[in-house]
């Protein structure tokens, strides 16, 4: 395989997107991808805030690559801003994968004192894709895998690779159960026809 970091370089497939900031990256290159045992692409520049991302394929593929970019801002491509807090913006993008991609699994990394100062706990953290043909972010089923001294560690499932944020969950706001008011109606006046005469009664 190979490794690049520090923006630029090795280009992959499925778009790209410049940013108005700096970018941090990192690319891993196969020759084949088969079915059957998942490929494991493992990150060791912890400023992506990706540790790892487990590959499994539906059916073979050639010469696939991933890469993950890192931005020190929302991408330029991107046009809504992720609500709440944002620890970091990446990209996660791969050339030759096309409808071969059965799920990838990815573990993510988050500096506790990042959470610290926050005032974040862990389980309110989520990871957020953004949705490039609604134009919107969608939070993902985000689980918290284990913890060291300085990280915590996080993972989800994608079936397709965009731009994605790792930050705050969104926040619900409560339900508020409008009180219907009850209007009293007047009740119905039926017409009787009494020899001859119309008497009104209530219904």
């Amino acid at each position: 395989y190979t490794v690049e970091s520090a923006g630029g370089g090795i280009g992959g497939g499925g778009g790209g997107g410049s940013s108005s900031g700096k970018q941090n990256k990192e690319s891993l290159s196969w020759t084949k991808i088969t079915p059957g045992a998942a490929t494991i692409m493992k990150i060791n520049n912890k400023e992506l805030g990706v540790k790892q991302i487990s590959i499994t394929v539906n059916n073979p593929a050639q010469n696939v690559q991933i890469s993950v970019i890192k931005y020190d801002g929302k991408p330029a491509n991107v046009s809504i801003n992720k609500t709440g807090k944002v620890y970091k913006y990446l990209e996660i993008k791969a050339s030759n994968l096309n409808n071969t991609l059965s799920n990838a699994i990815v573990r993510i990394q988050v500096e506790k004192s990042w959470l610290n100062k926050n005032n974040l706990a862990k389980e309110k953290l989520a990871i957020s894709k953004f949705d490039e043909a609604k134009r919107e972010w969608k939070e993902l089923n985000t689980q918290h895998i284990e913890s060291d001294v300085n990280y915590d560690y996080f993972e989800f499932v994608a079936t397709s690779f965009s731009y994605f944020a790792i930050g705050e969950k969104e926040i619900t706001p409560p339900k508020v159960e409008e009180q219907k008011e009850e209007i009293q109606q007047a009740p119905e006046e039926v017409k009787k026809d009494i020899g001859g005469f119309l008497e009104i009664v209530p219904k």
